[in-house]
């Protein structure tokens, strides 16, 4: 019962993070969503309309073990791809974006992904672990294992079929964030026939589901294993497969890529018959082809433009919250670093007004509450509200012996949010902590980051980080703050103990008391201090059909368009 209470938890966590807005959105609900409820209410069956059998407990939407999940049928009114739909993404593109086994801790290849991959288990608007490729699945009651059936006649774009070799190879192939805890709880594979697959776990496996079926990773995304092993990585690169909503049909240097609807799909046929990706890096030229009406979707509007937005009638600008920015220090465990002592680390998390960078970054669209996990996510610690005290960050510099202050080689924040870069150097400026402002390369910024080095940051520098990727406040903590994870730069004892701990244990009080425990202590040791939860403002176009609010922020988790094949454009 215990464990069945858990996964209960688990998917109830999920349904309210995509009640949420459906995204990284932050809600004004504090509510205590990550503590476990002391007496479980007699469970009911019941039905999410067009995604699972569940349980419910508490009153919440929740998952069962033991039980089969059904997926939804596909739509019998598949509808006909019509139009062109010109989007913008706000950063350099990747071609690492087409392979999911390579998705690091951030968001930016889902974009690419939703296009055109398809997944077992994914996350769609209202619906988590929505089973797409897969017809169905069964968690087994104590955890060590999870069966899926795929659904007949599924396809990829070369008109290869499906099968269940094909999910064995891509969750084998995957090497991406939160990967070692896919790959060491993993005991064998077992392909029952060829739509039949069962995952065997060395124990309880309480994570699976989250891991495998959100954007915490991209374990789930099936990948065409005899095409891959005929043309290698590099050839599906540039010609990537998958067996998503849309086809890839050319990449023009990195700067547009263009997709046309792929009409085998088995749920229902795209809205818009092409797709033209475009990487527009500056947020006034995407502005400028919103409203010329050269694009109909542009990611990222700054607050420098929102007054011409707002007076333009041909753009519409759609707000949404993603997710915090923090600060790492960069070499903080030698002890000759003036952020080994805490002192300096309280001093800096007191020194900025978080107020203040929000209405200057985003005109007051962001967040200045919070921690450097998203607040609304499963598990999640809520946090006080950190005020700015100059007075007490002085004297805490005093107290650790840097009354004058000291200068450090540099500040990067992740590339292009120079501006809030700018802002928090002024802040440290007043403090006495000097520096300058490091432009990196978005690419080169996200590989240090994401793979958790520090090779191109300087020791004693400072790093302005955020992530975009999936998951719960687990995820985020296992990527970013036990030793060895993805992209840690962090080696605590206590963290790493007590993380193991909550991995072990299969009981949901102990699970949400040591997961607060682990949080509480990074946020009182001002590991990663909070500098403001970053609220992202889109464009859209008059020759979009579809209500922004149906665009934007509809995938739990992800504030970019979205789900690709919901989009409808006039002709």
């Amino acid at each position: 019962m215990r464990l069945r209470r858990l996964l209960a938890l688990l998917m109830a966590f999920a349904v309210i993070a995509a009640a949420c807005g459906g995204s990284d959105t932050a809600s004004t609900d504090t509510g205590d969503e990550g503590e476990a409820p002391a007496e479980a209410e007699e469970a009911t069956e019941t039905t999410v309309e067009g995604q699972v059998e569940v349980e419910n407990i508490d009153g919440d939407q929740s998952g069962a073990t033991g039980e089969l999940v059904m997926g939804e049928e596909p739509l019998a009114d598949r509808g006909t791809p019509s139009g062109t739909l010109d989007f913008a993404w706000h950063t350099a593109f990747s071609q690492n974006w087409f392979l999911p086994s390579k998705n690091t801790a951030s968001v930016s290849q889902f974009g690419t992904q939703y296009i055109m991959h398809d997944a077992m288990l994914k996350s769609m608007p209202g619906k988590p672990f929505w089973p797409s490729m897969a017809e169905s699945y069964t968690i087994a009651e104590d955890f060590t294992s999870a069966t899926f059936t795929l659904r007949e006649g599924l396809l990829f774009h070369n008109g290869d079929p499906v099968t269940t070799e094909d999910v064995e190879f891509s969750y084998l192939r995957y090497e991406g964030a939160n990967s070692a805890a896919l790959q060491d709880n993993l005991d064998s594979i077992d392909l029952v026939d060829d739509r039949t697959i069962t995952f065997n776990f060395t124990g309880p496996f309480l994570d699976f589901l989250l891991l495998y079926g959100s954007t915490a990773t991209g374990a789930g995304w099936v990948l065409p294993k005899a095409y891959f092993e005929e043309v290698g990585e590099e050839g599906f690169l540039e010609a990537p497969i998958g067996a998503g909503p849309f086809k890839f049909v050319e990449n023009n240097d990195n700067a547009k890529i263009v997709y046309e609807a792929n009409t085998d799909w088995w749920y229902k046929n795209p809205g818009v018959e092409t797709i033209n990706f475009n990487a527009i890096t500056d947020p006034a030229t995407r502005f400028a082809a919103v409203s010329t009406g050269e694009l109909d979707l542009a990611n990222v509007i700054t607050g420098d433009l929102l007054d011409a937005a707002d007076a333009d009638p041909n753009v519409e600008i759609v707000p949404t919250t993603a997710v915090p920015f923090w600060i790492e220090f960069i070499g903080m465990d030698d002890p000759e670093s003036p952020f080994n002592d805490i002192r300096v680390r309280e001093a800096v998390t007191l020194a900025l007004d978080r107020d203040a960078i929000n209405e200057a970054e985003t005109g007051g669209g962001g967040e200045s509450t919070g921690q450097w996990i998203p607040r609304q996510w499963a598990g999640a610690y809520q946090a006080d509200k950190i005020d700015q005290d100059l007075e007490r960050a002085k004297e805490l510099m005093a107290e650790a012996g840097f009354a004058d202050g000291f200068d450090i080689p540099a500040l990067t924040p992740l590339p292009n949010y120079f501006s809030l870069g700018e802002r928090v150097i002024q802040s440290l400026g007043e403090i006495g902590i000097r520096t300058t402002l490091n432009q990196m390369d978005r690419g080169e910024f996200l590989g240090q980051v994401n793979a958790g080095t520090s090779a191109n940051f300087e020791r004693d520098s400072i790093v302005v980080s955020t992530s975009g990727a999936g998951g719960d406040a687990a995820a985020r903590v296992r990527n970013f703050a036990v030793t060895g994870g993805s992209a840690s730069r962090l080696s605590d004892e206590k963290i790493d103990a007590d993380f193991a701990a909550y991995e072990a244990s299969t009981d949901p009080a102990e699970r949400t008391e040591l997961l607060d425990g682990i949080q509480k202590h990074i946020i009182d040791q001002h590991y990663f201090p909070y500098v403001y939860t970053l609220g992202l403002n889109m464009a859209q176009g008059t020759d979009v059909e579809t209500p922004g609010n149906e665009v934007w922020a509809q995938i739990p988790q992800y504030v970019y368009p979205g789900p690709w094949e919901n989009i409808q454009v006039s002709e």
